[in-house]
């Protein structure tokens, strides 16, 4: 049996549909999955094999980190059947890789564990007395596993000693099945450039600079509609984007929506400070569309620059000018490239990759 530890499994579909496409999986392992979600929870009812915390953690909890984690402890020790865990897979290297670490040396079960945006940008980053605890934990950890190339390249030697490597290794994120079940080929405009932003409208996603980026390419005689769809986190973004004659704004929606929104785009451009992953390139991909996304961020280092789009410096107008010129002048190829690349972040594949680590660790 597999314990899934997870950060936030009730906002995020990305771990259920992966531990679905486990579950699916020939041979597969027994799941069970605990969350510490710390949102305001509506009564939910779950299934026998999902634990959800029932206690909010307060800021200073999550801060000092290790009164949150004692208590998570002693919640998964009265709970769980832990003599049936065979293995833990930890889908954050501190917050659950932690409670793996403590439950391995306790009780003698070997883990896995994930290496993503919070662990890079948050703990590494900013939280430097618990760097010693993260190498700690990553030391006893099995496999390392790392959601981007970036994330490896930047992690490994940096924080973790680069004689890791063997056991480090990269598995993206998945999106949605409906989107590879309806890959489409792209065609660009020959009236307009027609960029297209998804996401949430705040800071990190860093709006500003595209809408930089779309006035550069009008002072450039180029013809540009801009559209931008998700829901505005930060209120001034509403008066940035009704700034300009060429934005459209739509509300956050359904895939289906932001599937259609994408075949009538041209380029997909997000320039995030920090993206764990990103998997709105993956979806735009399937839909033909070239994407503009950040050096040394989530998406970055899965393909060659160049193949399926460019990436840039966050606030690189001009690079990022120049790259969607050029996309256009070589659209078709990039749009191919796009369709036929993509199919790397179904999450049967990527179940497959994590069941084979399992049954390695199992075996051995």
């Amino acid at each position: 049996m597999i314990l899934q530890l997870t950060p936030d499994y009730t906002n995020k579909p990305l771990y259920s549909n992966l531990f679905e496409a486990i579950r699916l999986q020939p041979h597969a392992y027994e799941q069970l999955v605990y969350a510490c979600d710390n949102a305001t929870h509506q009564i939910q009812t779950y299934p026998k094999n999902i634990y959800i915390t029932n206690r909010r953690f307060s800021v200073l909890e999550r801060v000092l980190f290790f009164p949150k984690q004692r208590y998570l402890l002693r919640d998964i020790e009265q709970r769980l059947p832990l003599q049936q865990i065979q293995l833990i897979h930890a889908h954050t290297l501190f917050s659950s890789g932690y409670t793996s670490y403590k439950l391995y040396q306790k009780y003698g079960i070997p883990y896995v564990v994930v290496v993503r945006n919070t662990d890079v940008n948050v703990f590494f980053k900013y939280m430097p007395h618990l760097i010693p605890i993260g190498k700690e934990i990553a030391r006893h950890a099995e496999k390392i596993i790392f959601i981007s190339p970036a994330y490896r390249q930047q992690v490994m030697g940096q924080y973790l000693p680069k004689e890791w490597e063997a056991k480090a290794v990269v598995i993206p994120n998945g999106i949605e099945s409906m989107f590879l079940e309806n890959i489409s080929r792209h065609m660009s405009s020959e009236n307009a450039i027609r960029l297209i932003y998804v996401g949430r409208i705040e800071k990190n996603k860093n709006i500003e600079t595209i809408i930089k980026v779309a006035d550069r390419l009008i002072e450039k005689g180029k013809n540009v509609h801009l559209c931008i769809v998700g829901k505005i986190i930060h209120r001034a973004y509403r008066s940035l984007i009704e700034s300009r004659s060429y934005t459209e704004w739509h509300d956050e929606c359904p895939k289906e929506e932001v599937m259609t929104f994408l075949r009538q785009s041209d380029i997909l451009i997000m320039p995030s400070y920090h993206e764990t992953f990103g998997l709105v390139y993956a979806e735009a991909m399937t839909q033909g569309l070239p994407i503009i996304y950040t050096k040394g961020q989530g998406f970055d280092a899965f393909f060659e620059d160049g193949i399926v789009g460019f990436h840039s410096a966050p606030d690189d107008v001009e690079y990022m000018t120049t790259c969607i010129i050029r996309i256009l002048n070589n659209y078709a190829s990039f749009s191919q490239r796009c369709n036929s690349l993509v199919t790397q972040f179904d999450w049967r594949q990527i179940a497959t990759k994590y069941n084979n680590i399992y049954n390695d660790i199992l075996t051995n």
